[in-house]
């Protein structure tokens, strides 16, 4: 009986060669395939980067909510501010928050805001009062505050102020940081908490969106190539060398697509972000250690996920009869 020599296998270099050369051949399959990889990559990055600058800016978004929680208050309780003389009344250093929202009240009104520091004299008549800074003794007294207000009423950022002399009992003092901006606040942390779990299905979904466009993608690929992999066999192509090849062009797509989604992920949450809270803020606050970790990451789990995809294909590839291969007509 007639003995099998022995087989060369060709060198791991040779393989990439023909894979590379296969990608060519096919280019308009690879592009598809590796469109799949860059959304599924770029989806990924652009969900971490997002929460990257969302925790950089942090102090920033806090400031802006407390400034439009304070906006609600104030236009609840003031109603229109057109042609009105807002006073604004500052006991100590004023918060961040504080300054945000008396710079953005000036750009809301037609009227005039005028701006009293502790120990200066109050104007004879205001339509509005508003009591700033975080000095919790008040120089004045409600009497005072309110001597030249129609409606009686005292919009304090402070609710431990503590108001000197006598207090009309006609005097309404409301805070800006009341019950209801308390429960305003504990229904944005509610509707964070929901959008991180939206966020982390999202995320899954995708992945294995992706790893399914890539088995696919290459399910065809074996099917297109049944008469090449069979002349590869007869040849005396391994079983081995054929899964190589498929495992190979699943790598260098999964790494190529991957690095262009990382830096599509990168870019776009930058932009965007960068037009909401400024790109200087963004730039000078953002963690670049962690960020660049994370694209990493992104680019091992895109080549990961791209190789596991094309195991199934790959064994199919290998386990092909020759003979059947090459009397298939696809």
């Amino acid at each position: 009986m007639d003995q099998v020599g022995t087989q060369e296998k060709l060198p791991f270099s040779r393989a990439v060669q023909i894979s590379i050369r296969s990608m060519k051949i096919r280019l308009g399959r690879s592009i598809v395939t590796l469109s799949g990889i860059v959304l599924g990559i770029a989806f990924l990055m652009s969900n971490l980067v997002s929460q990257l600058i969302l925790d950089a800016v942090k102090e920033e978004r806090e400031h802006r909510q407390t400034v439009g929680l304070m906006q609600a208050v104030f236009h609840s309780e003031v109603g229109s501010i057109a042609e009105k003389q807002i006073t604004a009344v500052v006991y100590g250093e004023m918060k961040a928050a504080e300054k945000m929202f008396l710079d953005n009240l000036g750009g809301l009104t037609s009227g005039q805001i005028q701006i009293i520091r502790q120990g200066a004299a109050l104007p004879e008549t205001s339509d509005v009062m508003i009591v700033l800074g975080q000095d919790p003794r008040a120089a004045h007294s409600l009497a005072q505050l309110t001597a030249g207000l129609p409606d009686k009423l005292v919009l304090d950022a402070l609710g431990t102020r503590d108001y000197s002399g006598d207090t009309p009992v006609d005097v309404r003092r409301e805070l800006f940081f009341s019950e209801q901006t308390a429960e305003r606040r504990a229904e944005l942390a509610k509707e964070r908490k929901e959008a991180t779990f939206r966020t982390i299905w999202i995320v899954i979904i995708s992945v294995f969106v992706t790893m399914i466009s890539v088995s696919n993608a290459l399910l065809m690929s074996v099917t297109e190539r049944f008469r090449e992999i069979g002349t590869m066999k007869c040849l005396g192509a391994l079983s081995s060398f054929i899964r190589t090849l498929f495992l190979i062009e699943s790598s260098l797509l999964g790494a190529a697509g991957s690095a262009v989604g990382v830096l599509i992920g990168i870019l776009l949450p930058m932009v965007i972000y960068g037009f909401t809270y400024n790109f200087g803020v963004i730039a000078g606050s953002m963690d670049y250690p962690l960020l660049g970790l994370c694209a990493v990451v992104a680019v091992i789990i895109g080549t990961v996920l791209s190789v596991a995809a094309a195991i199934y294909p790959a064994r199919v590839a290998a386990n092909m009869v020759p003979a059947d291969a090459l009397r298939s007509t696809v």
